[in-house]
Protein backbone atom coordinates (compact mmCIF):
# COMPACT_ATOMS: atom_id res chain seq x y z
CA UNK A 1 0.00 0.00 0.00
CA UNK A 2 2.56 2.46 0.86
CA UNK A 3 4.51 2.02 -2.27
CA UNK A 4 0.69 2.82 -4.49
CA UNK A 5 0.10 5.99 -2.21
CA UNK A 6 3.74 7.49 -3.20
CA UNK A 7 2.88 6.54 -6.49
CA UNK A 8 -0.47 8.26 -6.78
CA UNK A 9 0.74 11.28 -4.68
CA UNK A 10 4.00 11.16 -7.38
CA UNK A 11 1.24 11.44 -9.82
CA UNK A 12 -1.02 14.78 -8.25
CA UNK A 13 0.14 17.19 -10.70
CA UNK A 14 -0.43 15.14 -13.77
CA UNK A 15 -2.86 12.20 -15.21
CA UNK A 16 -0.47 9.00 -14.52
CA UNK A 17 -0.18 5.32 -14.85
CA UNK A 18 0.13 3.01 -11.65
CA UNK A 19 1.03 -0.67 -13.05
CA UNK A 20 1.48 -3.34 -10.47
CA UNK A 21 2.93 -6.46 -11.88
CA UNK A 22 3.97 -9.92 -9.56
CA UNK A 23 5.81 -13.05 -11.37
CA UNK A 24 7.91 -15.41 -10.11
CA UNK A 25 11.83 -15.16 -11.30
CA UNK A 26 15.04 -17.17 -10.83
CA UNK A 27 18.38 -15.25 -9.18
CA UNK A 28 20.82 -16.34 -10.70
CA UNK A 29 23.95 -17.25 -9.10
CA UNK A 30 25.99 -14.80 -11.32
CA UNK A 31 23.42 -12.10 -9.89
CA UNK A 32 24.78 -12.98 -6.04
CA UNK A 33 26.36 -9.95 -5.01
CA UNK A 34 26.65 -7.81 -7.75
CA UNK A 35 22.75 -7.07 -7.78
CA UNK A 36 21.37 -7.98 -4.64
CA UNK A 37 22.18 -8.89 -0.92
CA UNK A 38 19.67 -12.11 -1.98
CA UNK A 39 21.07 -15.81 -2.29
CA UNK A 40 20.29 -17.51 -5.77
CA UNK A 41 16.69 -19.62 -6.07
CA UNK A 42 12.53 -18.53 -6.67
CA UNK A 43 11.89 -14.82 -5.22
CA UNK A 44 8.62 -13.22 -6.10
CA UNK A 45 9.33 -10.02 -7.46
CA UNK A 46 6.60 -7.01 -7.01
CA UNK A 47 6.84 -4.44 -9.16
CA UNK A 48 5.07 -0.86 -8.71
CA UNK A 49 5.54 1.87 -11.31
CA UNK A 50 4.62 4.71 -11.85
CA UNK A 51 4.56 7.65 -14.11
CA UNK A 52 5.13 10.95 -11.72
CA UNK A 53 7.67 12.88 -11.24
CA UNK A 54 10.54 10.95 -10.85
CA UNK A 55 13.42 11.37 -8.45
CA UNK A 56 16.91 12.73 -8.62
CA UNK A 57 19.41 10.39 -7.79
CA UNK A 58 20.33 12.01 -4.76
CA UNK A 59 17.10 11.69 -3.42
CA UNK A 60 17.06 8.22 -4.49
CA UNK A 61 19.75 7.21 -2.72
CA UNK A 62 18.40 8.37 0.55
CA UNK A 63 14.41 7.14 0.33
CA UNK A 64 14.81 4.24 2.73
CA UNK A 65 16.52 6.58 4.94
CA UNK A 66 13.93 6.33 8.25
CA UNK A 67 12.39 10.38 8.67
CA UNK A 68 14.03 11.16 5.27
CA UNK A 69 11.25 12.94 3.21
CA UNK A 70 10.87 15.52 0.32
CA UNK A 71 7.62 16.37 1.21
CA UNK A 72 7.13 19.67 3.22
CA UNK A 73 6.57 19.80 7.14
CA UNK A 74 3.59 18.07 8.55
CA UNK A 75 2.75 16.44 5.43
CA UNK A 76 5.09 13.27 5.64
CA UNK A 77 6.89 11.31 8.56
CA UNK A 78 9.53 9.93 6.40
CA UNK A 79 8.78 6.62 8.06
CA UNK A 80 6.44 4.95 4.91
CA UNK A 81 9.99 4.02 2.62
CA UNK A 82 11.97 2.93 5.90
CA UNK A 83 8.60 0.52 6.87
CA UNK A 84 8.71 -0.94 3.50
CA UNK A 85 12.26 -1.84 3.24
CA UNK A 86 12.42 -3.17 7.04
CA UNK A 87 9.48 -5.25 5.87
CA UNK A 88 11.10 -6.85 2.77
CA UNK A 89 14.40 -7.07 4.23
CA UNK A 90 13.08 -8.98 7.45
CA UNK A 91 11.50 -11.72 5.10
CA UNK A 92 14.94 -12.29 3.61
CA UNK A 93 13.93 -10.33 0.79
CA UNK A 94 15.56 -7.46 -0.99
CA UNK A 95 14.22 -3.71 -2.69
CA UNK A 96 15.34 -2.08 -5.71
CA UNK A 97 14.03 1.22 -7.44
CA UNK A 98 14.74 2.76 -10.46
CA UNK A 99 14.25 6.66 -11.14
CA UNK A 100 14.38 9.43 -13.24
CA UNK A 101 13.43 13.11 -12.96
CA UNK A 102 10.00 13.23 -15.04
CA UNK A 103 10.32 9.63 -16.12
CA UNK A 104 8.63 8.04 -13.20
CA UNK A 105 9.74 5.23 -11.08
CA UNK A 106 9.86 1.50 -10.63
CA UNK A 107 9.97 -0.31 -7.52
CA UNK A 108 11.22 -4.19 -7.53
CA UNK A 109 10.27 -5.95 -4.38
CA UNK A 110 11.74 -9.26 -4.53
CA UNK A 111 10.51 -11.91 -1.41
CA UNK A 112 11.76 -15.55 -1.27
CA UNK A 113 9.08 -17.92 -2.98
CA UNK A 114 7.88 -20.57 -0.23
CA UNK A 115 9.06 -24.27 -2.78
CA UNK A 116 7.42 -26.21 0.08
CA UNK A 117 3.79 -28.26 0.21
CA UNK A 118 0.99 -25.67 1.15
CA UNK A 119 0.14 -26.18 5.05
CA UNK A 120 -3.13 -25.40 5.97
CA UNK A 121 -4.01 -23.19 8.98
CA UNK A 122 -7.16 -23.44 11.30
CA UNK A 123 -8.25 -20.36 12.58
CA UNK A 124 -9.02 -20.42 16.41
CA UNK A 125 -11.79 -18.20 17.52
Amino acid sequence: MNLCINAARAMEQQRGRLEISLQRVQVPRRLVGAMFTLGPGAYLKLMVCDSGCGMRPEVVSRIFEPFFTTKPAGEGSGLGLAVVHGIVTDHNGAIAVESQPGQGSTFSVYLPAYEGEQEQYAVRH
